[in-house]
């Protein structure tokens, strides 16, 4: 008797454990898939299903900068060897400034042309990248800035390289900003970049992440992150906790504008005063737009916004 109890037990055990590993295998696979991996069979360029819900293809109108324009292209340094796909906007003007502005999550280097608009019309070179897995860059997976951070430094080497001279400012958003962090503490980042401003980018992606299944869908952050950091590590080939944007600002090389939108609901603005305080670089700042909701500051108030980034960026790219 007291073996067909232990053998019911077990076989319940096993049953249950192969029940939680199947479930996890299906649930982490699945929010990979929707929140990482971009395409379809119809449309290979299409952003991840979580960004095209939010964002449907009718509502992605942008105006392109009215400026001499070139396309450019790199080939990532990884084992993938993706092609990459950025566009080189002229002033017009003879000048070494020159910025790489780097769009955020889902996006494409179109939703980079409000800000270049603006850095032309202060007589700046500006390349707009898409990042890899986004717009014309090859790939199939978004890394939350932790390998887009690899490819911004080689976009700042191609620079370097045929203008030695130029003095370059990496601005990012979003997910563009965290990428943007993540480059500016690189040992091999290029003497040419001079500065760097990150709007409304988050701590870590594991965290922003978590906050959002808390937050937003009222899921425990345990145990779906672990889940859905295993099948990102399986499928994606990078985990969740490689995206770290607060460890990379404590080697910071060049000064850093943090920049939030108080109203921001997607990225608290608590994690810029967290990017903040962490921030060991050479000068740092920290400016709030009231009212600014997510990836909104730029519009929300234009004239503080890039008077402040204008005069932040000034000491290290005028002659």
């Amino acid at each position: 008797m007291k073996k067909i109890v232990l053998s019911s037990l077990l076989t319940a055990v096993l049953m249950l454990v192969l029940f939680l590993f199947g479930t996890g295998y299906y649930v982490g696979n699945y929010a990979v898939h929707f929140g990482l991996e971009r395409g379809t069979a119809e449309h290979p360029q299409e952003p991840p299903r979580a960004y095209a819900l939010l964002m449907p293809p009718e509502a992605r109108r942008y105006t392109k900068p009215d400026a001499p324009a070139e396309n450019w292209q790199v080939e990532s340094r990884d084992d993938l060897h993706l092609k990459l796909h950025a566009t080189h906007f002229s002033p017009g003007v003879p000048s070494n400034k020159w910025v790489i502005v780097v769009h955020g999550y889902g996006c494409t280097e179109a939703n980079s042309w409000y800000i270049a608009a603006n850095y032309l019309q202060m007589g700046w070179h500006v390349l707009t990248p898409d990042l890899r897995a986004s717009g014309k860059s090859e790939g199939r997976y978004l890394t939350m800035g932790y390998r887009e951070s690899d490819d911004l430094e080689l976009w700042a080497s191609r620079i370097a390289q045929e203008y030695p001279k130029a003095k370059v400012v990496l601005h990012g958003v979003s997910m563009g900003a965290a990428t943007v962090m993540i480059a500016a503490g690189k040992e091999n980042l290029p003497r040419n970049v001079v500065a760097a401003v990150e709007d409304c980018g988050y701590t870590s992606a594991y965290d922003e992440l978590a906050g959002q299944l808390t937050s937003s869908f009222r899921i425990p952050a345990f145990p779906m992150m672990d889940l859905l950091d295993w099948r990102c590590r399986r499928v994606a080939g990078f985990s969740l906790h490689d995206a770290v944007p607060i460890e990379a600002v404590r080697h910071a090389r060049v000064p850093l504008l943090f920049i939030h939108g108080t109203k921001d609901t997607l990225v608290p603005p608590e994690m810029a005063q967290e990017l903040y305080d962490a921030a060991d670089a050479p000068v740092k700042e920290l400016l709030y737009i009231d009212g600014a909701a997510h990836a909104a500051a730029s519009q929300k108030d234009q004239e503080t916004y890039f008077r402040t980034v204008a005069r932040f960026v000034a000491p290290y790219v005028d002659p």
